[in-house]
């Protein structure tokens, strides 16, 4: 009767165990889940960056192209004026 008693407080033991992992786990599956939804996020603002670095890098080969065709323009008044 002794090693019964022994048994069954064991086995409690281990369901008491079982149900504490269960709880654990179940609170790692939630953290889990809202970090999957951060990453989610992060990655549409990563997105978001990368085109508006794509948009400001054409911007920026726009205006030097002008402001290369501007000084070329000014080279070439420069040029005429001193020919006259």
């Amino acid at each position: 009767m002794k090693n019964e008693q022994k048994i069954v407080e064991l086995l409690a033991e281990m369901v008491k165990g079982q149900d504490r992992l269960t709880d654990e786990v179940s609170g790692m599956k939630k953290e889990i889940s809202s970090v999957k939804k951060e990453i989610l996020n992060m990655k549409g603002e990563v997105v978001k960056l990368n085109l508006n670095t794509s948009e400001n890098s054409r911007a920026v080969l726009k205006l030097a192209d002008e402001i290369r065709w501007s000084l070329n323009t000014k080279r070439e008044l420069l040029s005429l004026s001193q020919s006259f």
